[in-house]
């Protein structure tokens, strides 16, 4: 009888600390560039981890964040709803700590490669259904890795990303130093540098990947032109983008609690839909 009654007491806490488990994350570090320091990464399972063809979604954090626990990253309450719906469809998801202010250079990118790989061969991963998810330096950088890894990412998914570089940083020269320092760009290459890294001169780049963009028409730290106008380029050659302009917000996480539903569902479909592209 006591042990029943001891059973009894003790259930609730076993299924509450299984249920809190499922959306731990798991610190793991994946192998680095050519044999170099492992990669730091705050690894979601999915609720099933018993399957072949997995699906994996990247988070790049943005600007001083990392890929700890509560540093400006996918692991806030904003996305509570978006981790949950992926792990039960199957995703992995991945944060890859790659710096604070890398800005998506050429280390970056390599390590991002050397996150896809590992996660292929560890966890069963399809190459076919590895997307990103970027805020703000992260949105940025996620549309830089695009550029150069073109075919590699079957979704995308940025969040008041900055997509025309020297425009930005004329309104933000607080961040030249830093941007500029990621990418080795001088005053002397200035102008051609800071040009190869912006999206919005590079639409072509875009064309065949299924995109979508969200940002609040009140944010002072990237201006909403940024999406906005990158937008209407991607539609004007027919590229599979959808826009999403939040009212009244501004460059927080929260902007994405609204959209965490339609954010799974973009992530984890197979195409998107006809009337998307006429969005």
């Amino acid at each position: 009888m006591l042990q029943r009654a001891i059973q009894l007491l003790i259930a609730p806490l076993v299924a509450a600390a299984g249920s809190l488990s499922a959306d731990e994350p798991v610190l793991e570090h994946l192998p680095g560039i050519e044999n170099g320091a492992p990669i730091p990464c705050q690894v979601y399972a999915p609720a099933s981890k018993n399957q072949t063809e997995a699906g994996l979604v990247i988070h790049l954090y943005g600007s001083g964040g990392s890929h700890r626990l509560g540093h400006y990253n996918v692991g806030r309450p904003p996305y509570d709803l978006l981790r949950q719906l992926l792990a039960k469809r199957g995703y992995w998801l991945v944060v890859p700590g790659l710096g604070s202010k890398h800005w998506m250079n050429d280390e970056a990118c390599l390590k991002v490669d050397s996150v896809i790989e590992a996660m292929v061969k560890r966890h069963n991963v399809d190459h076919r259904k590895v997307h990103l998810l970027g805020t703000s330096m992260g949105a940025g950088s996620s549309l830089i890795y695009q550029m150069r890894r073109p075919a590699k990412i079957r979704s995308l998914v940025a969040i008041f990303p900055m997509t025309d570089f020297p425009r930005w940083l004329e309104e933000k020269p607080i961040y030249r130093m830093v941007v500029e320092r990621a990418h080795g760009i001088t005053t002397k290459t200035r102008a051609t540098g800071l040009n190869e890294i912006s999206p919005l001169l590079h639409p072509e780049a875009f064309r065949n990947v299924p995109m979508m963009l969200i940002h609040g028409n009140r944010d002072a730290v990237v201006p909403p032109h940024h999406s906005r106008n990158f937008a209407a380029v991607l539609k004007k050659i027919g590229a599979n983008v959808i826009y999403r302009e939040a009212k009244g917000e501004m460059h927080r996480d929260e902007i994405a609690r609204p959209y965490q539903q339609e954010l799974a569902d973009f992530l984890t479909r197979k195409d998107v839909k006809a009337e998307d592209r006429r969005r």
